[in-house]
């Protein structure tokens, strides 16, 4: 008997992070511009330097190695590496269809229909390309950070 096709148009993409690792790729001179410019989208970078723009700062003043890149900055870049890794392998034409900055992790600001307060979901947000060939499209996201590791799930329109 023929195996009958999965009756819906679903991509999934699934992605497994080491924090410790990114905390070594951080703690390469000058490393964390970098990555952070590879990884994140205009808005990304905004909501980065919001939410850490203290602890970046303080890093700033060091004129010689500045200290380690703090946890919760590597634990908070490790996961949108993780969301943004699962996303692309849950893109219709697959990870190497998409870059790092076509992709954007999103997490409402209202705290949802819940309303605030309470536990917000993020999801994925597929930028539309420059080109104009179709709009941005929206995946659910399931992320969850477990001691050193941290696991992202996509799911995604075919």
């Amino acid at each position: 008997m023929k195996p009958l096709p999965f009756p819906f148009p679903f991509n999934i993409g699934t992605d497994v992070v080491y924090i410790p690792r990114i905390g070594r790729l951080l703690a390469q001179p000058n490393y964390l511009p970098r990555f952070t410019r590879r990884i994140l989208c205009d808005s990304e970078q905004t909501d980065f330097k919001t939410r850490f723009g203290e602890s970046l700062q303080a890093r700033a003043a060091y004129h010689q190695q500045p200290p380690p890149v703090p946890a919760d900055i590597t634990r908070w870049l490790a996961g949108r590496f993780a969301a943004k890794e699962a996303a692309r392998k849950a893109a219709p034409e697959g990870a190497a269809s998409i870059g790092w900055k076509d992709v954007m992790v999103r997490v409402q600001e209202d705290g949802g229909a819940f309303g605030v307060g309470v536990s917000r979901r993020p999801e994925i947000v597929y930028l539309p390309p420059e080109d104009g060939s179709h709009e941005g499209r929206v995946a659910r996201l399931s992320i969850s950070h477990d001691g050193e590791y941290v696991v992202a799930t996509v799911l995604a329109a075919g």
